[in-house]
């Protein structure tokens, strides 16, 4: 078997395993004339706020938890990421007090030129933010509750490369579809796993890759789930359904990704692609929707957030 990638599981106290062949080999090219050195890294410089779920070749999936009053490190972003809400009123902090104490207050990545992206028609959450790399800073949570998000950061952006690369970044989708029988539940994962691959779960969240192949009609699928959907290329459509927010790429450095869609659960449903490209993106799927409840409820969900100034 292939194992291309770190799964970190963590427990209601902080504690963590890792499945899988251990971290990838994942060589550190920051995007955009990003300068500030890998010990700034959010994942090396504050783990306890950022926890790393999944990570390969292409993406880090990031876990974001910052309680009240927690003395959080300084740290950055060296690449291009989307956001993923399912609570907070607001879109760049999830709606609590915040003082971002910045490293260089004259840098170029200071949070400049975000997009974002309202919920669903309809709902209240997801909600999603398109961002460039952003340079170190420390944001103190000057909230009662505390900031909680994900967030994948994208290691390459494919842009229109991918109609003529694609079957080298993903040998994957070199093999050809094969046809699924008997399925009794309409789940993508499980009526169309050829075109969604799940890399994370947990009893929040799980985060699938989706590749449909030029040419290529995929068997007839369901989203039992609100989702945030991210993309590092060309933008599908028939996947977010009707009444999907968008977000556009960063309006900074001539950016036209990552862009992000926000998308209700949907019913039954084939997606074609007539393109010479594959179509290609990231699902973060919300089995909870935290919403208005997160306020009252964060300890019970996350128990492990009220000791984190603990695990220092």
């Amino acid at each position: 078997m292939d194992v291309r990638a770190r799964v970190v599981g963590w427990s209601a106290l902080g504690m963590f395993c890792v499945v899988g062949a251990g971290r990838p080999d994942t060589s550190r090219s920051p995007w955009g004339g990003y300068s500030y050195p890998a010990s700034y890294d959010a994942e090396i410089a504050d783990p306890d706020v950022h926890r790393v779920l999944y990570e390969d070749g292409e993406i880090m999936f990031l876990e974001v938890a910052n309680p009240p009053g927690l003395d959080v490190r300084m740290h950055g972003h060296p690449y291009p990421s989307v956001f993923a809400r399912d609570a907070g009123a607001g879109q760049n902090t999830a709606g609590v007090a915040m003082k971002d104490v910045l490293l260089d207050e004259k840098g170029p990545f200071n949070g400049e030129g975000w997009g974002q992206g309202p919920p669903p028609s309809g709902l209240q959450f997801p909600r999603c933010t398109t961002s460039p790399p952003q340079g170190p800073h420390k944001p103190i949570n000057k909230s009662d509750v505390p900031v909680h998000f994900y967030r994948i950061e994208f290691r390459r952006l494919d842009g229109d490369e991918i109609a003529t690369r694609w079957k080298d970044w993903y040998p994957w989708m070199r093999e050809p579809s094969r046809p699924v029988k008997n399925v009794a539940q309409m789940d993508s994962i499980a009526a169309a796993p050829d075109n969604y691959h799940l890399l994370y779960e947990d009893g929040h969240v799980r985060l699938l890759e989706v590749g449909i192949r030029p040419g290529e009609t995929t068997p007839r699928h369901a989203h039992p789930y609100p989702a945030v959907l991210a993309f590092n290329a060309a933008t599908p459509t028939s996947d977010a359904g009707e009444g999907a927010g968008r977000a556009p790429p960063p309006a900074v450095l001539d950016m036209k990704f990552p862009l992000c869609l926000t998308s209700a659960p949907q019913g039954a449903h084939v997606i074609h692609n007539g393109g010479s490209a594959p179509l290609h993106y990231y699902r973060i799927e919300f089995k909870r929707v935290d919403g208005e409840g997160y306020r009252t409820n964060w300890r019970k969900w996350y128990p492990w957030m009220q000791y984190m100034q603990h695990m220092r």
